[in-house]
């Protein structure tokens, strides 16, 4: 049976230690301060080789439960690569002229919050699950925000932790942002 790429991890795990929980804690109040300062160069490091970011298509139903999501669209399909090539090169010296999605640049300040972690079959490799929020405003506008829940999956490395790849559900079908390509 085919797993498709954008069925959010499971949540089955027990409960990692209180430790793995403070540790990452620290690790996700680090990575909002790079990608709130745009230093995507510098949370490129926080990953790892073969990191995916997916974000499928929000979508609200009349069904009880429901996914919050089109499991056969996605808004949002990255690698670590395409990160580097795309989202990087365009905030460099030489590109950021012509950037205009980038000018004038949006100030971003994310929210983390339910921050619970959970044991995989993987030594060294957790799921971490929370509830994030970003509030973006550009030059004279009013904010806007994404509103979502992360399902990360890192992997221990060394005394810290890298992304092995990250599953965002949105809150809200309409995305009202001023830059929508952002890293949750």
């Amino acid at each position: 049976m085919t797993r498709l790429r954008w069925v959010h991890p499971t949540t089955t795990g027990d409960p990692a230690p209180l430790q793995v929980h403070h540790e990452l804690g620290l690790f996700y109040a680090y990575e909002a301060e790079l990608l709130d300062e745009w230093r995507l160069d510098e949370w490129l490091h926080l990953t790892d080789e073969g990191f995916t970011y997916l974000v499928p298509v929000p979508l609200v139903t009349d069904q009880h439960p429901q996914l919050g999501y089109d499991p056969s669209a996605l808004f949002m399909d990255e690698t670590r690569d395409s990160i580097a090539e795309n989202w990087v090169a365009r905030l460099t010296d030489e590109n950021i002229a012509v950037s205009w999605a980038d000018r004038p640049p949006v100030r971003t300040r994310r929210f983390l919050s339910a921050l619970r972690v959970r044991s995989t079959d993987h030594p060294q490799e957790y799921l971490a699950r929370m509830n994030v929020q970003a509030s973006m405003a550009r030059h004279g506008t009013q904010p806007g925000e994404m509103i979502g829940e992360r399902f990360d999956v890192v992997r221990r490395s060394g005394d810290s932790f890298r992304l092995v790849s990250r599953f965002v559900v949105l809150l809200s079908a309409i995305v009202d942002a001023p830059r929508p390509r952002t890293i949750l």
